[in-house]
């Protein structure tokens, strides 16, 4: 299989709205050692592509002077301004996607992805990211898992039911496959070759409705691509999360990563 998943505008206009709640936060602890890996000091400038609802350029906006963040979703940019109105005057925000990468954009120090590179067209984006970012500059991968822990054993049967249901999208099963090429892989082939990996693991409290939220914030497990089998899912959540909670809340380790490419 080819190791470029084909662009489909679109498909995360229902999930938006999900997102935010739905997905692990990335640690306000890795933003602050990147940024001090960085040497970041309120006068760079940073591109956040694929920003989605917007949460790292708006994590990062008090350590750099601006900021662009691009998505090609108008609802994700919609909850993305709504979330910085007031707080992060200094982001710009813009409809677009990595195809539309170029030197009107400007010149960065530092670019941000989270969530989103297995849907670009990799090695073309790190191309045109070479062309925009200063020597010196850095491409930050942003990630979030949720390990398994033998304290929540529930935590393991909630994936594997997420994993069940979303296996039928075809582009989870070519990220998937042996031909898909692993971001670490595509990142050496790139001019930002040189990498290195900081990940700050935690133990948090997630809410009921926050575990509902998940998979609709997910375009694998989206109304569109399954139908009534995503009331199947949904009901299976209900069930399992109600035999584990307690008071509406249970607890889940969570490992967030930064892979920081340089040239």
């Amino acid at each position: 299989m080819p190791s470029t998943i084909p662009f489909v505008p679109g498909r995360f206009r229902n999930a938006a709205a999900h997102y935010l709640a739905g997905r692990p936060a990335y640690s306000p602890a890795l933003i602050r050692r990147v940024a001090q890996a960085r040497r970041l000091d309120g006068t760079q400038r940073l591109l956040d592509l694929g920003c989605g609802p917007g949460q790292l350029s708006l994590a990062f906006s008090t350590w750099v002077a601006s900021a662009v963040a691009i998505d090609p979703e108008p609802a994700m940019l919609d909850m993305a301004t709504q979330l910085a109105a007031g707080v992060a005057p200094n982001i710009e925000y813009r409809q677009g996607s990595s195809y539309d990468l170029s030197a009107e954009l400007g010149r960065f120090q530092i670019t941000v992805i989270g969530r989103a590179f297995h849907w670009m067209d990799r090695a073309d984006t790190l191309a045109r990211l070479d062309g925009l970012t200063d020597a010196g500059g850095a491409v930050v991968l942003f990630s979030t898992s949720v390990l398994d822990d033998p304290l929540n054993p529930w935590s393991a049967q909630y994936r594997e039911l997420l994993d069940h249901y979303a296996n039928r999208d075809p582009a989870r099963a070519q990220r998937r496959s042996e031909d898909w090429e692993s971001h670490d892989d595509v990142l050496s082939q790139s001019p930002f070759a040189s990498l290195e990996r900081i990940s700050v693991v935690e133990r948090r409290r997630v809410s009921v409705e926050q575990l509902k939220a998940r998979p609709l914030s997910m375009s694998s497990l989206s109304r569109e691509r399954l139908g009534e089998a995503q009331d199947e899912l949904l009901n299976a959540i209900d069930e399992l999360l109600r035999e584990h909670a307690n008071v509406g809340w249970l607890t889940e380790r969570v490992e967030s990563t930064a892979h920081i490419a340089t040239r």
